[in-house]
C-alpha cells in the first residue's frame, strides 16, 4: 500500500489509529460488499463488480473502458450525492445497464427523465427482486430528484469529457473537480455536487483508466466517513466546499493510502476497538 510522507498536519495518535483501521479492514474484507483489496493491500475499486448478479448469476459491474459504463459511473456518484444509503445508487445504475437506459442520448431527451422518474417505484422494485448478492439494510428506493439530475449531466457530457482530457494532459485534476462543481443541478435540490466528485477519479484510477490521477485528489469525505474519522479523534475538515473537500481528501489518504477513505466508510461495518 502506497502511503505518502506524513505532514504536519497529522500526530502521531492518527497514524496509529488509521494503521490500527486498516488492519482491522484488512481482516474483515470479505464480509464487506464494497471492500475489494488486492493482494498488495490496495482498493480495487467500488464499481468492477457491485456484488450483484442477475438470474443467471451473471456478475454486474462497470468495465470504464466501455462508454456507457464510463457515463454509468458519473450517474452513481449524481445518484449518490443525495441522501439515505449506498444501496440505492447502486441499485440503480445496475438498473439502467441492465434495461439500457444508459446512454447519454437516452437521457438527453427532454421527456425521458420525467417518464423514469414516473416509474420510479415499479423500477426499484423490479431491479432490487431481480438481483441477488448484496442485503440491502433498507428496502431499495430511487429518489426522485435523481432523474433530471441524470437529464444535466448528459446534457453536459461532452463538456466534462473535455475537461477530464485537459485535466489529464496538464496533470492538474483540480480543473476536472472545477469543471464538475461548475454544474448547476447535479446535486441534491438543483445544488451543485461536490463530495462525490472524488468517486469519480478514485475509480478510474483504481481500473487504471487514466493512471496519472493522484490519489491525494480520490478519497471521499462523506457524511458517513466524517462520522467515522470524528469518532476515531483523526481530524478532517468538513467538506463543506472545495478547499475543505480537497484538504480532507488529502488527509485521508496520507492515513490510509491506497485503501482511501475505505477503512472509514467500513468504520460502522467493522468490530473495531480501539487499545486503551
Amino acid at each position: 500500500m502506497n502511503k505518502k510522507s506524513i505532514t504536519t498536519e497529522i500526530n502521531e495518535n492518527e497514524i496509529k489509529l488509521s494503521n490500527s483501521l486498516i488492519k482491522c479492514f484488512l481482516k474483515q474484507t470479505q464480509n464487506l460488499d464494497y471492500a475489494k483489496v488486492s493482494h498488495a493491500k490496495e482498493y480495487l475499486g467500488w464499481v468492477q463488480d457491485f456484488n450483484l448478479k442477475d438470474k443467471d448469476d451473471k456478475q454486474i459491474g462497470l468495465d470504464l473502458s466501455k462508454p456507457n459504463d464510463f457515463f454509468l459511473l458519473f450517474v452513481l456518484a449524481v445518484a449518490w450525492s443525495r441522501p439515505g444509503q449506498w444501496e440505492n445508487a447502486v441499485f440503480f445504475v445496475a438498473y439502467l445497464k441492465l434495461n439500457n437506459k444508459d446512454t447519454t442520448e437516452f437521457w438527453k431527451e427532454n421527456t425521458c427523465h420525467e417518464k423514469e422518474k414516473a416509474i420510479r417505484q415499479e423500477s426499484s422494485s423490479q431491479i432490487s427482486n431481480a438481483l441477488k448478492g448484496i442485503h440491502s439494510r433498507k428496502k431499495i428506493a430511487f429518489r426522485k430528484d435523481i432523474y433530471r439530475s441524470v437529464h444535466i449531466l448528459a446534457q453536459n457530457w461532452n463538456e466534462i469529457l473535455i475537461s477530464l482530457k485537459k485535466s489529464e494532459k496538464e496533470e492538474n485534476f483540480e480543473l476536472f473537480i472545477d469543471q464538475m462543481r461548475s454544474i448547476k443541478g447535479l446535486g441534491v435540490n438543483n445544488n451543485r455536487m461536490l463530495i462525490k466528485i472524488p468517486l469519480i477519479l478514485r475509480e478510474l484510477r483504481c481500473q487504471k483508466i487514466i493512471p496519472n490521477i493522484s490519489g491525494e485528489l480520490c478519497c471521499v469525505p462523506d457524511a458517513r466517513v466524517f462520522k467515522a474519522a470524528k469518532n476515531l479523534n483523526i481530524s478532517i475538515p468538513k467538506a463543506s466546499n472545495q478547499k475543505n473537500l480537497i484538504k480532507s481528501s488529502k488527509k485521508i489518504y496520507e492515513l490510509f493510502g491506497d485503501l482511501y477513505d475505505i477503512p472509514l466508510f467500513a468504520y460502522e461495518d467493522l468490530n473495531f476497538k480501539t487499545k486503551s
